[in-house]
């Protein structure tokens, strides 16, 4: 398949110009990949962000600063839309009212439920619009990122920002009705993972145990467990009945998740997640 930089040079140059509006822990870990891992010169990358003291982190990476903007909008070729949903209706009209041409640029959202059409709409021009969703395991380069893009998106363009997570882990491709479900699938299923840890821990410690020292178990465990999903080829069902001995411990502890209906509790909360994502939409977009 090629490393992630290849692929870049073979659709972008590296002389390209990116720009963020937004300059929280998202941005920085995308600004690392781009530097570290694609080759980017830090001198390319502009970064805009109301609450300057944002700035600070990123001076050992050498990128350079905007304070208004269209100081970002004149900087980036592309430019990465970072800020939480709620605040598009103050960002989008400040890009409007910039008055620039802005139909060659590609602008890039990870915002949870703000689409395409809408990012499209407020600025009023046929800019291409790529709508994304990362999770947070990409600052280790083991993150999942959901991708789908509007009319105006060329290949070559979806190609390059595709490259871009794919440096961060891995990458799915969506349709756009489809943006809102998945933040329950990879988004926000971090947050699943480090429940359940924690779950455990508490689990372990009333049986005993300190913190300190059956934590690397339950770590250790859970990863074990991951990688055994990824790589053995058998499905998830296959794996339970492979520990589950009949009449054993584990068809025991099965029970008990089976009788306190685990999998719809799961089943429920990923629901209560899209649910919220498709409020976003019709609060913040008016769909």
């Amino acid at each position: 398949m090629g490393s992630p930089l290849r692929k870049w040079k073979k659709y972008m140059n590296t002389d390209l110009k990116i720009a963020f509006i937004g300059a929280g822990h998202l941005a920085e870990s995308i600004i690392h990949a781009l530097v570290d891992k694609l080759g980017v010169n830090g001198q390319n990358i502009t970064i805009f962000d109301i609450n300057e003291e944002q700035y600070k982190k990123y001076v050992k990476l050498n990128v350079r600063t905007a304070h208004k903007y269209y100081e970002i909008l004149d900087s980036g070729d592309i430019i990465f839309l970072m800020v939480l949903p709620q605040n598009f209706a103050v960002c989008l009209p400040e890009i409007k009212n910039c008055n620039m041409v802005l139909t060659k640029k590609i602008f890039v959202s990870t915002a949870a439920g703000i689409t395409t059409e809408y990012i499209e709409s407020e600025i009023g021009q046929k800019v291409a619009v790529i709508r994304t969703m990362p999770n947070t395991p990409i600052s280790l380069g083991k993150g999942m990122t959901a991708l789908c893009h509007n009319s105006n998106t060329s290949d070559k363009s979806f190609k390059t920002i595709c490259d871009i997570f794919a440096a961060l882990g891995e990458n799915i491709i969506l349709p756009e009705d489809k943006m809102n479900a998945i933040i329950s699938v990879n988004g926000s299923s971090p947050a699943y993972v480090y429940l359940f840890a924690e779950a455990m821990l508490k689990g372990a410690i009333a049986q005993g145990f300190t913190e300190d020292e059956i934590y690397p178990a339950v770590l250790q465990s859970l990863i074990g467990s991951f990688e055994m999903l990824k790589n053995s080829g058998k499905s998830p069902g296959e794996l339970i009945k492979s520990v589950a001995v009949p009449g054993g411990t584990t068809e025991k502890a099965l029970d008990s998740f089976y009788s306190d209906n685990f999998a719809e509790t799961v089943k429920k909360a990923m629901l209560a997640c899209t649910k919220r994502a498709d409020e976003l939409t019709k609060e913040y977009c008016g769909d």
